[in-house]
C-alpha cells in the first residue's frame, strides 16, 4: 500500500497520463509529433522530481498543476506549450 500511495509513484503515475495524452492528441494531429515525443522524454521522475514541484505547489495550491508547470519547465521546445493541451 505505501508504494501505491508513495508521493513519486503517484507524480510518475501523472506523468504517465500527461504522456498518454500527447501521444493521442500527436495521433489525431492535434499536436505536432515533436511535442509528444518531448513531453515523454521528460515525463518521469528523474525530471521532474517530487519536489521539483514544491514551490509551484504553494504557489498554485494544486498539486497537479505544479506537476504540470514542472513538466512543462522540463520541457525546453515544442514540448513545453502541449502539456496538459486542451
Amino acid at each position: 500500500m505505501r508504494r501505491i500511495f508513495d508521493e513519486e509513484n503517484r507524480l510518475q503515475l501523472w506523468l504517465d497520463v500527461e504522456v498518454a495524452v500527447a501521444q493521442a492528441q500527436a495521433a489525431v494531429g492535434d499536436i505536432p509529433k515533436i511535442a509528444a515525443e518531448e513531453i515523454a522524454k521528460n515525463a518521469n521522475t528523474k525530471t521532474v522530481t517530487p519536489g521539483s514541484d514544491e514551490g509551484d505547489r504553494e504557489e498554485t495550491r494544486h498539486d497537479l498543476a505544479s506537476m504540470v508547470q514542472a513538466l512543462s519547465e522540463a520541457c525546453s521546445g515544442e514540448g513545453r506549450k502541449y502539456v496538459h493541451y486542451g
